[in-house]
């Protein structure tokens, strides 16, 4: 039992998720970035997975998992995907899992609200969904109708198949919809799926019969995973008709299913399989190399990119073996991928990086790569390879080797305690602790006069329910009181909830709206009425759509775990102790970016800037750590090594040994304790006065030095010019000097107004400086 209780205590805690996007309100045609970055304080591997993005597409996407050792395992992975939005209405993206080992941590979808476009051209019928609808079984005469149609009923794996939803509509029947008809493309298991561009509303009209039919269709790409048979379930279609013609009138619902189909999947063929193939699937793939810069230094990180271009489903593709030379260091850096439509067929490019690092000086050889794939055109096993390359590699430079080191990297991950606490509260909060205790003990003796309170009616059922139901809509549906019926039941459609619950609920509402607002007296409660509100919010909470099942990401989990233990980078802090400085410097600004409040972010990325020789750069991250943690005195003993070039730079830089959250905390602390003795012990009130004091004044210190530093200075990064007007032929009115500090005044286009040590006013380019406060 103790042994259990030990082992539980020293297993790591689960990994950490976070899901964002750039955007949440965009129109049909523009792009977000989805972002999800987990952190886990093991290092085992974590995979990753993201539900089925319904109404995006997928654009490009990119993949970079980070192990570090300094201060314990730490392993983030960080997921980026760039959508394209499809169709307007209000769409989740997500939800996002990381499993490491028994650990499961899910991060919530996020709502995206996508509205229309007229300036985005209608979605037009590519050459295979056109061919496809050519193969639509014609519907039963004058009858609503879905099919399912497959592309082809037996392919190899990794193939492309399109699964098309196609719904006939005779014209007469779809003039009576009050909004168009709900198709539900089938979910299928094993399979790697890709939502694909259709027309949101009529696709095809044709004339069968004598009778005119509208064509609606779904269309999404799936690639079999493994070989066997594959179930398609049922495609549906949902719509409803009105009983009579006036507005308020019921509606006959109705749900039409298709056939259900099969797929067979054949595995690769294994006649001439060559010995290197790791699985590769697509058509005419060609691989290329990529190094920048083209020559290197010794203990400096070269970039060498291979990239992967062609046919066929790009999250598949798996890395290609390289042997790299013993004269140098290669490390995963990360995997970037481009995904692209032409004629109906799904392919792209996939970029693998790697971060090469030369021990010697003397020519780097880069080896031959081959990639082996099996090419659905030719129906055989090809390759393609890129041959021998070299890069010169010289001495390391002097700003790398002989300058003087700064001191040792620092190490955390979590901002300070005070930080914490205090940039959690407003202003108008540490207004209320100045202005609250005073106020309540001096005003004890004022009593207001009571009035008598009015008894409220208690809420009837029907009230009661109306709340209820309104807490619940307006939760999912943003400006509730601005949509019609037919906005809300879409809303509440788009939120998640079936067309049957929509429909329903807005009706509910719109009978309670009516009761309370119609003319005449309400008759008090409605059993009925009460009872279907009742079942609707039961019936809401049920109805939300999560995660569709395991199946729906079963490939995007595949994909996604061996991506993330493809692309494993060293962490900053190796790549600083092995010389490269400028992978280092990247890492460490990724670092302070994502956690701009840790100062060991800022202190670490100036170390890999001062060893790189750019003092300006190295100065300024070193301004803000020290704003973070005023006392470290590793940071202090950094500073000296950029002193500033002249006095006034000194002025506007200076801070004071303790931080403004650590001032005003003390000083809350301080005042609410005196306050509270004033009252207890009210003999010593001399003494409580003088401690008030001293929390006031610590408190205007915390606020002034607060004010302080949200001053806009910036400091200069790299040797520049200050002129008379923003643009790079206009006269000079001298020189800048790096980490130097500059007062910012505005900015325009591409340039910034500052001011300047002598009351210089000028402008210069805004990549030469770096705010550090504001």
């Amino acid at each position: 039992m103790i042994g259990l209780l030990v082992l539980t205590l020293l297993q790591a805690p689960a990994p950490e998720l976070e899901a964002s996007v750039d955007l949440d309100r965009i129109s049909v045609g523009e792009e977000i970035v989805y972002t999800v970055r987990a952190v886990s304080r093991s290092s085992e591997p974590m995979s990753l997975a993201v539900a089925l993005l319904n109404g995006f597409e997928t654009v490009a996407r990119s993949e970079r998992t980070e192990v570090s050792y300094s201060g314990g395992p730490t392993r983030t992975t960080l997921l980026e995907i760039r959508l394209r939005a499809l169709r307007p209405g209000r769409w989740q993206v997500g939800p996002a899992r990381v499993t490491q080992g028994r650990e499961v941590t899910e991060a919530s979808a996020i709502a995206v609200h996508v509205e229309p476009n007229a300036n985005v051209a209608a979605t037009t019928l590519n050459p295979r969904l056109r061919s496809l609808l050519e193969r639509t079984p014609p519907p039963p005469r004058g009858k609503a109708a879905v099919a399912l149609i497959v592309s082809a009923d037996s392919v190899r794996v990794g193939e492309q198949v399109d699964v098309v939803t196609a719904a006939w509509f005779p014209r007469d029947l779809r003039l009576q919809l009050r909004r168009p008809p709900t198709l539900q493309p089938p979910v299928i298991d094993g399979v790697w799926s890709y939502p694909q561009a259709a027309p949101s509303g009529i696709a095809v009209t044709r004339e069968i019969g004598g009778i005119a039919y509208d064509l609606f269709v779904a269309h999404q790409v799936v690639f079999p995973l493994l070989p066997g048979t594959i179930a398609i379930p049922r495609a549906m279609l949902k719509y409803s008709t009105p009983l009579a013609l006036q507005f308020f009138s019921q509606e006959e619902r109705f749900a039409l299913t298709s056939l259900p189909g099969t797929l067979a999947v054949r595995a690769l063929p294994g006649e001439g399989r060559p010995g290197g193939f790791d699985g590769a699937v697509g058509s005419a793939l060609r691989l290329e190399r990529r190094v920048s810069p083209s020559t290197a230094r010794r203990g400096e990180g070269v970039t060498v990119e291979l990239i992967i271009s062609g046919v066929g489903n790009t999250a598949l593709w798996p890395p290609p073996k390289v042997r790299w030379p013993g004269t140098a260091r290669a490390y995963s850096d990360r995997i970037d991928e481009q995904v692209a439509t032409v004629q109906g067929r799904i392919g792209g490019v996939k970029t693998f990086s790697y971060l090469v690092v030369p021990d010697s000086v003397g020519p780097l050889t880069l080896p031959a790569v081959n990639y082996s794939y099996y090419d659905l055109a030719a129906r055989a096993y090809r390759s393609t390879s890129v041959g021998v390359a070299s890069v010169p590699v010289a001495e390391g430079g002097e700003s790398a080797t002989a300058a003087a080191l700064p001191p040792a990297l620092l190490t955390g991950s979590d901002p300070a305690l005070s930080w914490r606490l205090a940039r959690q509260l407003p202003d108008w909060v540490w207004a209320a602790v100045l202005l609250v205790p005073p106020l309540a003990v001096f005003g004890r003796t004022w009593r207001p006069r009571r009035r008598a309170r009015r008894v409220l009616p208690e809420a009837s059922g029907l009230r009661e329910a109306e709340a209820k139901l309104d807490a619940v809509v307006r939760g999912l549906v943003p400006n509730l009181d601005q949509r019609s019926r037919a906005g809300l039941a879409a809303a509440v459609r788009a939120a998640g909830a079936d067309a049957d619950t929509a429909w329903r609920l807005a009706a509910a509402r719109e009978q309670l709206l009516s009761r309370r607002y119609g003319p005449g007296e309400s008759s008090g409660d409605d059993p009925a009425l009460v009872e279907e509100v009742h079942e609707l919010i039961s019936r809401l909470g049920a109805s939300l759509r999560g995660w569709r099942g395991r199946g729906a990401v079963t490939g995007i989990l595949l994909g996604l775990t061996a991506g993330g233990l493809a692309a494993q980078s060293p962490s900053p802090e190796r790549l600083y102790e092995i010389g490269a400085l400028r992978a280092a410097a990247e890492g460490f600004a990724r670092r302070a970016e994502l956690e701009p409040a840790v100062a060991a972010h800022w202190y670490d990325l100036g170390a890999s800037y001062y060893r790189l020789g750019l003092k300006g750069r190295a100065a300024a991250a070193w301004q803000r750590a020290r704003r973070l943690d005023p006392r470290e005195p590793t940071i202090r003993r950094a500073l000296r090594l950029t002193p500033p070039p002249d006095a006034t730079s000194a002025r506007w830089t200076w801070s004071p040994p303790v931080t403004s959250e650590e001032l005003l905390l003390l000083g809350a602390l301080g005042w609410l304790a005196g306050w509270i003795g004033w009252v207890a012990r009210p003999r010593l009130r001399d003494r409580w006065a003088i401690l008030l004091g001293f929390a006031a004044a610590s408190t205007a210190a915390g606020f002034g030095i607060r004010a302080w530093h949200r001053r806009p200075v910036g400091i200069v990064l790299d040797q520049t010019t200050l002129r008379i007007s923003p643009h790079g032929l206009a006269p000079a009115l001298g020189p800048l000097d790096p980490g130097g500090a500059v007062e910012i005044l505005r900015g325009q286009s591409g340039w910034t107004l500052v001011r300047a040590s002598g009351s210089r006013e000028g402008w210069v380019a805004s990549n030469a400086i770096a705010a550090i406060g504001g």
